[in-house]
C-alpha cells in the first residue's frame, strides 16, 4: 500500500498510522478479521497486565 504521509499532520501521526497498518497486515496474514481484532483489543487492552500485552497482537 503507497500512502503520501507528507500530509499526516506531523511525523508522530505518520509513524502512529504505519504501526496501525502494520497490525492490520498482520491481521490479514494470519487471517484475522481486522474489525473483530480491533474492536476486541480496545475493549480488553485496560483490563490486560503490561506483561501480557503481547497477547493482544493479531498472531496470538
Amino acid at each position: 500500500m503507497d500512502t503520501n504521509y507528507l500530509f499526516a499532520g506531523s511525523h508522530e501521526a505518520a509513524q502512529r498510522a504505519t504501526i496501525l497498518y502494520s497490525l492490520l497486515n498482520t491481521c490479514a496474514l494470519h487471517g484475522v478479521n481486522p474489525r473483530e481484532w480491533l474492536v476486541d483489543v480496545l475493549t480488553r487492552i485496560d483490563m490486560t497486565p503490561q506483561e501480557e500485552l503481547y497477547m493482544l497482537i493479531p498472531q496470538h
